[in-house]
Order: C-alpha cells, then sequence, then structure tokens
C-alpha cells in the first residue's frame, strides 16, 4: 500500500511539475530547461492566506481546500501542508493529498536524513511560528535542492508552506 501511494505521489508531481513549467517565467536550470520558483515572499503570502482560512473555517474545510490541487492554495510549485501536532498526522498536502494526508509523517526525512516533521513541529511549539530549511527533491528539476519551509502553530495544527532556495 505504502509503495502504491508514494508512486501515485511521484506520478502526480511529475504531472504537478508540467504545469509549473507551462506557468514560467524564463528561469533556466544548468541544462537550460525552464524552471518555475515562487518568490519566498510569495510563500509567506500564501501562508497568512492559509492560516486565516483555518482560523475562519472549520478545520474539515480548510484541509479540503489545501488538499484540491486546482484551488486557491496550490500556484506553481507552492502548496500548503497541515500536520496534527499532537499525533503527527498529515491532514493536507496540496502537492500530493492522495499519497499522504492521513499518514504519520514524525519519521519523514529529507536528503540528508533530517526528520524534518520533527524539526517543523519543535519550532511551532517552541516560538509558535518560523522557517526551516532542509534538502528535498525538487521534482520539476529532478534534483535535491535547497529548501525553506515557513510555518505557524494555528490551534492543535502546523500549517506550512514550502519554497526552494537553490
Amino acid at each position: 500500500m505504502k509503495i502504491a501511494k508514494v508512486l501515485v505521489a511521484a506520478a502526480m508531481t511529475s504531472v504537478l511539475s508540467v504545469s509549473a513549467l507551462a506557468d514560467n517565467h524564463g528561469m533556466k536550470d544548468d541544462k537550460g530547461f525552464t524552471v518555475y520558483r515562487s518568490e519566498p515572499g510569495k510563500a509567506t503570502e500564501m501562508l497568512a492566506e492559509a492560516v486565516a482560512y483555518m482560523q475562519e473555517h472549520s478545520s474539515e474545510r480548510a484541509f479540503a481546500a489545501f488538499n484540491n490541487q486546482a484551488g486557491h492554495f496550490h500556484k506553481n510549485d507552492l502548496y500548503v501542508f497541515v500536520v496534527g501536532i499532537d499525533d503527527g498526522v498529515m491532514h493536507a498536502h496540496g502537492g500530493a493529498p492522495e499519497a499522504i494526508v492521513g499518514d504519520n509523517v514524525l519519521e519523514l526525512t529529507d536528503a540528508a536524513g533530517t526528520k524534518i516533521i520533527q524539526t517543523m513541529l519543535a519550532k511551532v511549539k517552541r516560538d509558535g511560528e518560523g522557517a526551516v530549511d532542509y534538502v528535498w527533491l525538487n521534482r520539476v528539476t529532478n534534483k535535491v535542492e535547497n529548501k525553506t519551509s515557513n510555518v505557524k502553530r494555528v490551534g492543535n495544527f502546523m500549517v506550512g508552506v514550502g519554497f526552494y532556495t537553490k
């Protein structure tokens, strides 16, 4: 079952990558391929919108909005994710909801072996919000790249939006 979820996630991410490439701003990687990267400020804006949405609506409604890959909370390479602070369960993930929503992600590691969800949760438990740097596979470039996720505590949830920093 887990392998099937990973394969579905990879397929969905590839589709999203093609969509991101179609809506680019002329950036090129070292091989000359066009790559879209959102500005860090756009991730900050999306996080603020997601937090406000969660505060104004039920968590179920917010999760549905965040999981909608054609919706407002998924733009180019940006999407919202939500993890339960007490249970470590991924409740929303705009990048590949069918692959990871409902799973306990406390043991999720980045390409360097860092338990990134645990690091993010520690940040929001301690500070209420912040940024966490890690390394992650960028499905657009198919390279492991530096990524930052801005995270914020909203009740018993951690809400986040990540962006590649390269």
